[in-house]
């Protein structure tokens, strides 16, 4: 699932990971110190890749043209760095596009990249990856969820080997915010209650087949979120006039700050949230079916605060390209 870039031989090792979702087209370059991962350089072009799919099955041209424009952008950005290892990953939009492989070899002419559709289990390892170093070593077990453009993963890990989780569980449901805007006006009661009781008609019955309740009431696992939405209710909790990762990446957020955060970000106008610069245009009409999604998400598991990061995916393969020695081989990440 791997290639290398050796445009000059030298002793160090550079990493690169491109995610390309349904809403957003991330890059990662890092490499590996004695302290651990070293990033290097981070980048997300907005190409809402999953634009009109519900309704057509297809990716459009225009969002293709988006994605293939940051590709190459990001193509640029790794190449200034020698000797890469590189894995180039696309998610929910391209597994559930039907002109998915037309996209993918005018990738591999044009670019000559190699980019990879993975599956949502294997999507659920990445993250799981990307975030385990937010776990606190009390626990044994971890909740994470993925609010994504196109669908939206929740996992379920064993963390007791804090370099090696092992995925126990994952569900991918098929609802994001890209897919949520298109399809749902978000600012009437009904929609956004509808969404949420979706949500849990998924959730809750994962919850109780892994009983989660009983680890909730002993304090034995933590839950975590990573994806636009859950760092956006972070950064409005705090009050931050701007986004600042560095805040953000890390925060704990309690039941009433969730509630609190979210109900200020409903009682919104349009402009308001287009205005906001930790919400902005490229999320002011995804926001709110986020928001939804997440509060079904922290209504299954009460009693929980959210640990907020901003890693992900593209952190996980990193971590998978830099540490493979490390990888729990019940966790099959092969293409």
């Amino acid at each position: 699932m791997t290639q290398n870039h050796n445009a000059a031989t030298t002793q160090k090792q550079y990493f690169a990971a491109i995610d390309l979702g349904s809403r957003n087209c991330r890059l990662l370059v890092s490499n590996k110190t004695d302290q651990g991962i070293e990033n290097l350089e981070a980048t997300s072009r907005f190409v809402c890749l999953g634009e009109k799919i519900n309704k057509t099955n297809k990716l459009s041209f225009e969002a293709m043209e988006r994605a293939l424009n940051a590709l190459e952008l990001f193509q640029k950005k790794i190449s200034h760095y020698h000797n890469v290892k590189t894995l180039a990953i696309t998610t929910a939009a391209t597994r559930k596009a039907q002109n998915s492989p037309e996209f993918l070899e005018r990738i591999k002419q044009e670019l000559g990249l190699d980019l990879q559709i993975i599956s949502s289990e294997q999507e659920a390892i990445f993250a799981t990856l990307g975030c385990a170093e937010l776990v606190d070593p009390k626990y044994n077990h971890a909740l994470i969820f993925d609010i994504g453009g196109g669908s939206t993963e929740v996992i379920f890990a064993d963390v007791t080997n804090q370099n090696s989780p092992h995925l126990i569980d994952s569900i991918s449901i098929p609802l994001g915010v890209v897919s949520l805007a298109e399809d749902l006006e978000h600012t009437t009661f009904k929609n956004y209650s509808q969404t949420v009781q979706h949500v849990l008609s998924l959730t809750q019955p994962f919850a109780k087949k892994h009983k989660i309740a009983d680890l909730i009431a002993a304090d034995k696992i933590q839950l975590i979120g990573t994806s636009g939405t859950i760092t956006t209710v972070s950064a409005l909790h705090q009050n931050l006039r701007f986004y600042d990762r560095e805040k953000v990446d890390g925060s704990i957020l309690t039941f009433e700050d969730i509630e609190k955060t979210i109900k200020h970000v409903q009682l919104m106008s349009p402009d308001e949230r287009l205005l906001h610069p930790c919400i902005g245009q490229s999320r002011d009409d995804l926001i709110l079916g986020g928001l939804a999604i997440f509060e079904g998400i922290y209504t299954t598991f009460p009693g929980l605060c959210v640990t907020v990061t901003d890693r992900g995916v593209r952190d996980g393969i990193v971590y998978a390209l830099a540490y493979p020695e490390r990888l729990d081989p019940r966790n099959n990440i092969a293409s």
